[in-house]
């Protein structure tokens, strides 16, 4: 305790070495009152401390978001969702920004997604977005020892009218596919086509490499090992986004497909005069290029040629469509999962419960098989 003037007093704690420095750490507080008060309030500051209580970090919300980000960044979460998780941190208001950690109260927050609904106009769908990075940063921060709880958790943000996905017919997709074949760029309907026929993503079937495609065993199939990803005018190969490689076996006509593009390569790495590779892109940016088709060109083609074909659907929507077909079928969830690429079976359930008509269709036969009666065999009344 120390009087730093008259009535004004300094109060520190001890609270421990740094476990990486060996440096000693002290939570201080300002008092301002008689000596005999100041020695309360000390007595009050060192029980908090044996306590385990939490004083909230003297940062600034901004802080803690760039901590954050820095910190998941390291634990290995991919550059798409950190980009997406930069994107919403830059277009948090700068006053929000600048609070204090302590300041941050549930109330603040509700208020900030009322002015991110009502002044900028965004739907619900996106201010929840926020809400999401923010809950999961103050939740970094109470783990780090920053704050004793979270705000954004006792925060109310916007509900969310869930959209079923209602995914193309295929005869919709086999009209893209076959305008595709026929247009100045045939190799766009062979990448349709393996986006339908596995449900991988627009920038997993870019990375693709020869290696990575089996067509010459009895079971055809592809290796699912890396994503193509467009950052902020940077292209670059890296993991999947769940960091986990996946086979997935194809049909007989994918698998055709292939090999006539495989034939191709070949050919045109003889004309060039170079031995061809298994550690080729299977899709190039250009003949000869060593670089991969980059996932926004063939968006772009799928677009154009469903306008030309009068189609609404997104490339995405194959990944629905391949979901629908299996589930339909009453595939084992497991295995639209894995084909999928998803973490684990509950975000398959989630986005995909809707689309199982056949499974409910099976389960009202048990239903009624299970309550059916041999005829003649009537149950008598009470």
């Amino acid at each position: 305790m120390r009087e730093k003037r008259p009535g004004y007093w300094e109060l520190r704690a001890f609270t421990g070495a740094d476990p990486l420095t060996g440096q000693k750490q002290y939570r201080t507080r300002t008092f301002r009152g008689t000596k005999r008060q100041a020695s309360s309030a000390l007595a009050v500051l060192v029980t908090e401390v044996d306590g385990g209580v939490v004083e909230p970090k003297k940062c600034s919300v901004a802080e803690l978001l760039d901590a954050w980000l820095e910190h998941i960044e390291n634990v290995g979460r991919s550059p798409s969702t950190l980009l997406g998780y930069r994107r919403l941190v830059r277009q948090l208001p700068p006053g929000f920004l600048a609070q204090p950690l302590a300041k941050v109260t549930p109330k603040v927050v509700d208020d900030l997604y009322r002015f991110l609904a009502r002044q900028t106009g965004r739907k619900p769908a996106t201010v929840l977005r926020f809400h999401t990075v923010l809950r999961a940063a103050f939740a970094q921060a109470v783990r780090w020892g920053w704050l004793d709880r979270n705000p954004i958790e006792r925060a109310t943000p916007p509900r969310v009218h869930s959209v079923e996905t209602v995914p193309p017919t295929v005869f919709d997709v086999l009209r893209v596919i076959d305008r595709a074949a026929a247009s100045r760029n045939p190799e766009n309907a062979i990448v349709f086509r393996i986006v339908a026929a596995t449900g991988c993503r627009r920038g997993e079937v870019c990375a693709l490499k020869w290696s990575d495609v089996d067509l010459d065993g009895d079971a055809p199939r592809v290796v699912i090992r890396r994503a193509v990803l467009d950052l902020e005018g940077r292209r670059t190969v890296y993991d999947t986004k769940t960091h986990a490689l996946r086979w997935i076996r194809i049909d007989g006509e994918t698998a055709r497909m292939l090999r006539a593009q495989r034939d191709s390569a070949k050919d045109l790495a003889e004309a060039a005069g170079v031995e061809f590779s298994t550690d080729d892109f299977v899709f190039r940016r250009s003949p000869g290029s060593s670089e991969p088709l980059p996932p926004n060109r063939i968006g772009q083609a799928w677009r154009r040629l469903c306008r030309e074909v009068g189609v609404e659907a997104r490339l995405h929507d194959l990944r629905h469509l391949q979901a629908s077909l299996l589930l339909d079928a009453g595939e084992a969830i497991t295995t639209v999962s894995a084909r999928l690429g998803h973490r684990d079976t509950s975000t398959t359930l989630k986005i995909y419960s809707h689309l199982m008509p056949g499974a409910d269709q099976r389960a009202a036969e048990i239903v009624g098989k299970a309550f059916s009666r041999p005829p003649g065999d009537e149950t008598e009344e009470s």
